[in-house]
């Protein structure tokens, strides 16, 4: 079995030159692989599926659905800006979604799956606000309004957020000390790999946890970064988009 795995791709069109190369890399790279795992935020803006995202993102959805129609597994899990993705991509498109973490094992391993937005445990004012905009009572009142307008608002929002953030945003060291942390403790419940996103940091680092050799994987992103990991049937590989500059 092989695998391919990537996270915040963050796509916010249907027709920039950067959702043409993901077209690409999923039809030419992500094609080889049995298993595509997609760990959240692959859209930038998607608080719900509606018909005003399907249509807006159609290339994306086609090339999706099709790699589905010719036998590829795709798993995709929810992040902090793509989730309650619902019926339309677990019945109609056939893929699996997972709104929380995961876990498979494969070869006798443990493997810990994950968008990685609760990898911060200390980060109580995300978890309330991610607590708030799954409820269903939020959702209703959201599709009491143009959903095109919604879609706008949240693109402004998340540019708005990455924008005045940056000042306090940790350092990349700092970001990855407290995510290893993470992964050490999921370690401790008898895991023996953790791959995660969201904090656009690549990552990769093994440790001795109870005699046995674990490892966590951070995928980084695709919005600097452009790395994502392989599974070649026996070893993890991280590899960088190799269409990144053509």
């Amino acid at each position: 079995m092989t695998a391919l795995f990537l996270s915040d791709v963050h796509l916010r069109d249907a027709d920039s030159i950067k959702t043409r190369l993901v077209i690409r890399f999923l039809q030419e790279v992500a094609s080889r692989f049995q298993r595509i795992y997609l760990l959240g935020d692959f859209f930038d803006v998607w608080p719900g599926t509606t018909a005003y995202l399907v249509r807006s993102f159609r290339p994306v959805i086609s090339v999706l659905r099709r790699l589905v129609e010719e036998g590829h597994d795709i798993h995709y899990f929810e992040g902090n800006h793509d989730f309650r993705l619902g019926e339309f991509f677990s019945s109609t498109m056939g893929i699996k979604v997972f709104p929380e973490s995961s876990s498979e094992t494969w070869e006798g391993k443990r493997i810990y799956l994950a968008h990685g937005d609760l990898g911060n445990p200390r980060d109580l004012g995300y978890r309330a606000l991610r607590y708030i905009l799954r409820q269903n009572l939020v959702h209703l009142a959201i599709r009491s309004i143009p959903q095109e307008f919604v879609f706008k608002v949240g693109l402004k929002a998340s540019t708005l957020s990455q924008k005045y953030s940056r000042p306090i945003k940790r350092s990349d060291a700092s970001v990855r000390h407290i995510y290893r942390l993470t992964a050490e403790n999921i370690f401790a419940e008898g895991y023996d790999m953790v791959i995660m996103g969201h904090t656009h940091i690549p990552d990769d680092v093994t440790s001795m946890v109870g005699g046995r050799s674990c490892r966590y994987i951070n995928l980084g992103d695709w919005v600097k970064h452009f790395t994502y990991l392989e599974f070649d049937g026996t070893q993890f590989y991280t590899r960088t988009h190799p269409i990144k500059n053509s």
